[in-house]
């Protein structure tokens, strides 16, 4: 694993400064209130303490700590969280930043009222084990708020595959930039053959397995990227809609 992990970190290090062009449109455009506002909705009336893994150029760490909460954000790609620290400018002061594998986390138990991360869990060799670290890392109480959508489902699923490549069409005809149109795509290809998510039936694997560590509340909804993806990104992902998982320590 660990020398998956490693081929991991290295394309998401290159792939860093594309995602930082991602939040600044997401920014520029009023979708960090859509996304504050959905994220704190789930956050338990006393939140304080939240923990962003996987912060990628750092949106959610951002949004977070402009409404007053003291974040620490985690990833494993050093390019990332070069890109958010970047990113949030002023706003640094008051984010700990810290590189970090998401399935062994360098954290205390108990020491966060709420977890959030977005798509994260299906680039993940050991998603379950990463699952059992998140709920030590919670306080009695505290939230798991994950957002993820069936990543590369496309290349364990002939059905799946054929409503792949009617999204790459359909970007066409939308006139809209098709976001599967990047260098290095092979790579990720390659890299999400080796993880075990994309042939696994989401979210109701993930329902089961936080069920089974003992988190209760757990619910998903399937419907979330109706409300928090622009009309772009509906159009590049009709075929894997975004999903919400939802559950309390």
């Amino acid at each position: 694993m660990a020398e998956l992990m490693q081929s991991i970190g290295r394309y998401w290090t290159r792939r860093a400064p594309s995602y930082t062009d991602v939040i600044k449109k997401n920014l520029a455009d009023g979708w960090d209130k859509v996304w504050a506002d959905e994220l704190t909705a789930h956050f338990p009336r006393d939140t304080r303490r939240v923990l962003d893994i996987g912060t990628g150029p750092g949106f959610f760490a951002m949004i977070l700590a402009r409404r007053g909460y003291a974040v620490t954000a985690v990833d494993y790609s050093d390019g990332m969280l070069r890109e958010a620290w970047r990113n949030a400018g002023d706003l640094a002061r008051h984010i700990r930043f810290a590189r970090m594998d998401a399935q062994r986390l360098d954290l205390t138990d108990g020491s966060f009222d709420a977890i959030v991360t977005r798509n994260l869990t299906w680039n993940l060799p050991d998603p379950a084990g990463a699952y059992r670290e998140w709920m030590r890392v919670l306080r009695p109480g505290g939230v798991l708020v994950n957002f993820d959508a069936n990543w590369y489902a496309y290349l364990f699923d002939e059905e799946q595959q054929q409503a792949y490549r009617r999204d790459r069409i359909n970007t066409r005809l939308a006139g809209v930039e098709d976001h599967e149109a990047y260098a290095e795509s092979d790579v990720m290809e390659s890299i999400s053959r080796g993880l075990p998510m994309g042939r696994l039936r989401r979210p109701q694997w993930d329902v089961d397995t936080l069920n089974a560590l003992g988190f209760s509340a757990v619910r998903a909804d399937t419907t979330v990227s109706r409300r928090l993806w622009n009309p772009e990104e509906q159009v590049n992902y009709a075929s894997t809609p975004g999903f919400l998982i939802c559950a309390v320590k």
